[in-house]
């Protein structure tokens, strides 16, 4: 949305690319490492969150962190956070018997740890 020229700050985004500007390193994160190639590189979902650690500074680490909390927290229905996730790149189921969120959360703790 435009007002007065600027753009506006929606707070659930409605725009792959609006997904995509609001949470760049959850997009990074999702669509790098948890993409339709997944199973070529990596042998678990762990592994995978490991190499994003390996590969990425405590500030995109932390960016990151910030961005799980808030699309956690703006998207509360579960079938728009899988719709979401999507978006942002996510092509691989979370691990077996793992609800996304719940997975989402996990991750986002991880990453929480893994501050200096």
């Amino acid at each position: 949305m435009r007002r007065g020229g600027d753009y506006e700050h929606a707070e659930t985004p409605r725009t792959d690319w609006e997904w995509g500007k609001q949470f760049p390193e959850l997009q990074t994160l999702l669509g790098g490492y948890f993409h339709q190639d997944f199973s070529r590189f990596y042998a678990s979902h762990r592994e995978a969150l490991d190499d994003f650690l390996d590969a990425n500074g405590s500030e995109t680490i932390d960016e990151a962190s910030k961005e799980i909390g808030s699309f956690l927290t703006s998207v509360e229905d579960d079938s728009e956070l899988e719709q979401a996730a999507q978006i942002l790149g996510l092509q691989v189921y979370p691990p077996e018997n793992v609800p996304l969120r719940r997975w989402l959360r996990d991750i986002l703790g991880i990453l929480q740890h893994q501050r200096p």
